[in-house]
C-alpha cells in the first residue's frame, strides 16, 4: 500500500519533485499545444473535455479514499471519476488522469487505481496535475489580505479549484526551494495534516461559492446511452441493441436510486 502525503514525508516530496520537474513542465507545455484544440480557458472544464472524449465514466462511489481510476483493455483506456468526492477533488484527479492516460508508460491492460501516494508514477501524476491547476499560487498567498493563514489556503483552494493538501504542497515547495521563506515552511507543516473539518462552512463564512467543496453526484456512463440508440436506428431488426438498451437504463435507474441514498 502506497504511502500517504503527511506532514513527516512533505520534505520527501519536495526531493521527488526536483527529480521529475523539468519531465512535468515538459509534458505540461505538450498537453497544452497538442491537446486544447478547442482553446478551452477554465483548467476544471478542460480537463473534463479531454476525458469526455475518451468516454469518460463519472459515477458517485461511497468512499471517500477513491478518485478514479482507468479501466484498460486492450488499447482502450477509460477514465472513471467518483462524483461522490467534492468538485474540488474531482478536478485534481481528472488531470491526475489525464497524466496516466496520456502520458503513463507504464499503463499496461490492467486496472489503474488513482489515489496520492509516494510512488514516484503516482508522483509524477500528481506534479502533472498540480502544474496544470496552479499559476504563481505563492504570489496568490501573500496578495490576500486575510490574516489568518487558513483563510488565505482556502482562498487559494477557491482562486485555483485546488484541494487543501495540494494547496499546501505547491505553496512548501515554493517557499522552500524558491523564496526560502521559512516562516511560510513552518505555518504549512503545522496546518498540513489539520484540514478543516467543515471546508463547506468554511467557504460560506469567506463568502465564497460552497459547491466547490460538495460532490457533484453526476452520473455519466461514457456516451454509452447515445452510442446504442444510433445502434437500434443503424439496425432496427437487431434484438439485442434493444436488451442492451433495456439493461443500461435498467443500471442507470438503479445508480440514481444510489445516488438520493448518498444525497441525504
Amino acid at each position: 500500500m502506497s504511502e500517504l502525503i503527511t506532514s513527516k514525508n512533505l520534505e520527501q516530496v519536495i526531493e521527488k519533485n526536483k527529480l521529475i520537474k523539468d519531465d512535468i513542465l515538459r509534458l505540461a507545455n505538450d498537453f497544452t499545444v497538442r491537446f486544447n484544440k478547442s482553446g478551452v480557458t477554465g483548467q476544471d472544464k478542460l480537463s473534463f473535455s479531454v476525458l469526455k472524449e475518451n468516454h469518460l465514466i463519472q459515477i458517485p462511489i461511497d468512499d471517500e479514499y477513491w478518485g478514479g481510476a482507468i479501466i484498460t483493455k486492450g488499447n482502450i483506456k477509460i477514465p472513471v471519476i467518483n462524483t461522490a468526492q467534492p468538485r474540488v477533488y474531482q478536478y485534481f484527479v481528472a488531470w491526475h488522469e489525464i497524466y496516466h492516460l496520456l502520458y503513463d508508460l507504464n499503463l499496461r491492460e490492467e486496472t489503474h487505481n488513482i489515489a496520492v501516494d509516494m510512488d514516484l508514477n503516482e508522483r509524477r501524476a500528481d506534479y502533472f496535475a498540480a502544474k496544470m491547476i496552479f499559476g504563481n499560487v505563492y504570489d496568490c498567498y501573500y496578495s490576500l489580505d486575510d490574516e489568518d493563514f487558513i483563510d488565505r489556503v482556502i482562498k487559494c483552494m477557491d482562486v485555483y479549484k485546488a484541494p487543501y493538501k495540494a494547496v499546501l504542497i505547491e505553496l512548501f515547495e515554493e517557499a522552500v526551494t524558491k523564496y526560502n521563506d521559512l516562516d511560510l515552511k513552518e505555518k504549512i507543516l503545522e496546518h498540513f495534516d489539520n484540514k478543516p473539518d467543515d471546508l463547506v462552512q468554511k467557504f460560506i463564512d469567506l463568502e465564497l461559492d460552497a459547491e466547490l467543496v460538495k460532490p457533484s453526484y453526476v452520473v455519466s456512463l461514457g456516451g454509452l446511452e447515445k452510442k446504442i440508440q444510433n445502434a437500434m436506428k443503424e439496425n432496427p431488426d437487431v434484438s439485442h441493441h434493444k436488451d442492451n438498451y433495456q439493461f443500461l437504463l435498467t443500471l442507470k435507474n438503479r445508480i440514481k436510486k444510489g445516488v438520493e441514498e448518498l444525497a441525504k
